[in-house]
């Protein structure tokens, strides 16, 4: 029983330490419950993707609602040279809720040259779990869980963002869940200005975007990947994302607005 006593012990302090809730908790904003901003309607937005100015790929977006539940579906892949040195098809589906801007689950399959990976998030109350399988498969799939409430995935986190006031100064603290990891982001307001979107001066609301990793015990990590990021989301009745750039570990990245329709159903 002596022997024993110190594994007990061990186990105990594991147990207590996963359960406490980490310093970073207090940052979070998402308690006050979702803003006043309406809901956005039925919508298909267009998207192309590139780095230093190049497009490398392109994605449709559908954004669909019945009643409380929304579904936003994204189906994409490379485009040209890009196409022709890197292969990928991807469709990407979020089920969450309009009252409570939460997701219920994510389901995303990306088509590479030589595998297929499929991501699948399920979202609850009490934490979030992702499972990813690839094929061909070296091992079996894993899950991954992290016991934390409430987690947002990237759509969700934006309608969050836009049914904020958006005063400059604003910040806006969640937790992410995207692909197979936890993300602490934050969003903060930096003000209002004009931006050209093809051919199309808008007006714009700019905000700063920071991602630090969320480990499977809670504790941030910084994430290298990413170094800044800065977005644009229209000042007008819709609010929907212009542009979003970011600084990673290959150089310079994008995705702009191409094509918006209000109340298109998906095809």
């Amino acid at each position: 029983m002596k022997i024993l006593l110190p594994f007990y012990f061990v186990i105990f302090l594991s147990v207590s330490w996963a359960l406490e809730t980490p310093p970073w908790a207090d940052s979070v904003t998402t308690g006050k419950g979702p803003g006043n901003f309406p809901f956005p309607s039925n919508a298909r937005l267009t998207y192309r993707f590139g780095w230093s100015g190049i497009t490398a790929a392109q994605a449709d977006v559908h954004l669909t609602r019945e009643g409380d539940m929304v579904k936003t579906k994204a189906n994409g892949g490379t485009v040209g040279l890009a196409r022709a040195l890197f292969r990928l098809d991807l469709e990407h589906e979020c089920l969450s809720h309009r009252s409570t801007l939460l997701p219920t689950r994510v389901v995303q399959d990306e088509k590479y040259a030589s595998q297929d990976v499929k991501t699948t998030i399920d979202f609850s109350a009490k934490g979030t779990t992702s499972v990813r399988d690839v094929t061909p498969a070296k091992e079996p799939p894993k899950s991954r869980t992290i016991e934390f409430a409430p987690v947002f995935s990237f759509e969700t986190a934006y309608f969050w963002v836009r049914s904020q006031p958006l005063t400059e100064g604003e910040k806006e603290v969640m937790v992410v869940y995207a692909n197979n990891a936890a993300y602490l982001a934050t969003v903060e307001i930096v003000g209002r200005e004009k931006i050209r979107i093809g051919d199309t001066e808008r007006n714009a609301i700019r905000v700063n975007l920071n991602f630090k990793s969320i480990d499977q015990h809670l504790q941030l990590k910084t994430y290298k990947r990413f170094k800044s990021g800065r977005g644009w989301i229209s000042d007008d009745n819709y609010r929907i994302p212009l542009r979003v750039e970011a600084d990673i570990f290959v150089g310079y990245v994008f995705a702009e607005l191409e094509k918006f329709e209000p109340g298109a159903q998906k095809e």
